[in-house]
C-alpha cells in the first residue's frame, strides 16, 4: 500500500441518505490510496442546482453519468497513484460527466479511482493560479462553453453575430449564457421571474438594466416573435417555460433546452422527446402555433470545454467576470443546513453559494 504520512487519521465528509444531508468525521481510508487513485483536497466547492435536486430526489440519474452530489470544486492533488498521470501539488478541478469511482466533493478529501485514460478526462488541471483568490467554478462554465459550441455545430453557424438571443432564467447558468452569447456577437436579453436575481445581475455589473427583464415582459409585444435563439436555462424546463420560449421565438428560430428535463418529457406536448433531444444533443424541427421552430439541447461537457473556458477567461477577463457570480460564501459546517434549505426552497440565493475549505 502507498504511504502518505502527511494525510490525517480522520477527515470530514458529508452523506446524503433518504433526503437527509449530514456532516461527520470518519477514519481516513489509507488503504484506498492505490496506484489508480487521485486524492483531491478541495479549496472551494460550489452548490449546484443538481445537488439540490438530488436532495429531494427530483433528478433522473443517467446510467452513464452517476450521481452529481458534490461535483463543483477546485483543489490540490494530495496523493497521486503511480498509474494516474498526476502529481501531488497540482491544482485541479473535476469533470463529473466522466464517472470513474469517486466520493462526494462535499468533504475535506475527494477520492477518485479509475484508469489513466478515465482520470485524464475526469480530473482537469487548472492553469489559473489566481482562481484561489478570485474564486469561480470551472465546471458550470465548461458546461455553458460546451452547450453554445454544440448550438453552433447543430445550426452550422460560426458565431452569433447579428442574432438576438433570449435567455430564460437568471441563475448562474443563465447569466453565463448571456455573457458568452454576447462574446460570440449576439445581443442577449434575459428574462427572470424573481426580482432578486435581476437586481443581482445589474448590481454585479454582469448585465445592463436594459438587458434583463421580468418574465412577465416576455408576453409584451416588443418581445414576441423576435429572437433567433431562445435558451431555456431554468432549473427545470417546464412546458409553461417552453411555451414562453416559443412565444419569444421568431419563425425559424432555435429553442435550446439546457434546463433540467426528465425521462418522458415532450414538447410540444406529446410530440418531440425533449429529454432525449437534450441528453443526446440533437436538433429536431417542430411546429407550434403555426411557427416553424427547431428544438435542440446540450448536456454535460468534456475536458476540451474546460480548456476552452480557461482560455476564454485568460484572454477575455472583462468579458467573463465569473467571480462576480458568487453571492454567498460559507464553511463546510454550514453546508448541510444550507443545501437542505435551498432544496426545500426556504432559501434562494441570487448567485453561486461557495463553500470555503482553504486554510
Amino acid at each position: 500500500m502507498p504511504q502518505a504520512p502527511n494525510l490525517p487519521a480522520e477527515y470530514a465528509t458529508t452523506t446524503l441518505r433518504d433526503g437527509v444531508v449530514s456532516l461527520g468525521t470518519r477514519p481516513f481510508p489509507h488503504d484506498a490510496l492505490r496506484a489508480d487513485t487521485v486524492l483531491i483536497k478541495p479549496h472551494h466547492l460550489g452548490i449546484c442546482r443538481a445537488d439540490a435536486k438530488e436532495v429531494v430526489g427530483s433528478r433522473d440519474v443517467p446510467e452513464d453519468r452517476g450521481p452529481l452530489f458534490g461535483h463543483e470544486l477546485v483543489g490540490t492533488v494530495a496523493f497521486a497513484g503511480a498509474r494516474t498521470g498526476f502529481r501531488e501539488g497540482e491544482l485541479v478541478t473535476l469533470n463529473p460527466n466522466i464517472t470513474p469511482t469517486r466520493t462526494t466533493g462535499f468533504a475535506e478529501y475527494v477520492f477518485v479511482h479509475g484508469t489513466e485514460a478515465q482520470l485524464d478526462q475526469a480530473v482537469v488541471r487548472v492553469p489559473e493560479a489566481g482562481i484561489r483568490d478570485a474564486v469561480w467554478m470551472p465546471e458550470p462554465f465548461a458546461c455553458i462553453v460546451h452547450a453554445l459550441r454544440r448550438l453552433l455545430e447543430l445550426t452550422a453557424l460560426t458565431d452569433l453575430r447579428g442574432r438576438r438571443v433570449a435567455v430564460l432564467g437568471a441563475g448562474c447558468a443563465g447569466l453565463t449564457f448571456a455573457l458568452y452569447a454576447r462574446h460570440l456577437g449576439a445581443s442577449p436579453t434575459v428574462f427572470n421571474r424573481g426580482e432578486a436575481r435581476r437586481a443581482f445581475a445589474v448590481q454585479q455589473g454582469l448585465l445592463a438594466a436594459e438587458e434583463i427583464h421580468p418574465l412577465t415582459d416576455a408576453k409584451a409585444p416588443q418581445h414576441q416573435d423576435r429572437y433567433h435563439v431562445v435558451i431555456v436555462a431554468t432549473t427545470v424546463s417546464t412546458t409553461e417555460l417552453l411555451d414562453t420560449a416559443s412565444d419569444l421565438a421568431a419563425d425559424g428560430a432555435v429553442l435550446f433546452v439546457y434546463g433540467g428535463t426528465r425521462r418522458g418529457d415532450t414538447y410540444p406536448p406529446g410530440r418531440a422527446d425533449v429529454d432525449t433531444i437534450r441528453r443526446a444533443e440533437l436538433i429536431e424541427p417542430v411546429e407550434h402555433h403555426g411557427k416553424r421552430l427547431h428544438l435542440a439541447g446540450a448536456y454535460g461537457c468534456h475536458r476540451e470545454d474546460y480548456e476552452e473556458g480557461f482560455r476564454l477567461r485568460a484572454e477575455h477577463p472583462l468579458a467573463f467576470p465569473l467571480e462576480k457570480l458568487t453571492s454567498l460564501r460559507i464553511g463546510l459546517d454550514d453546508f448541510p443546513r444550507r443545501v437542505t434549505d435551498i432544496a426545500a426552497e426556504r432559501e434562494d440565493h441570487p448567485g453561486k453559494v461557495i463553500i470555503d475549505l482553504a486554510p
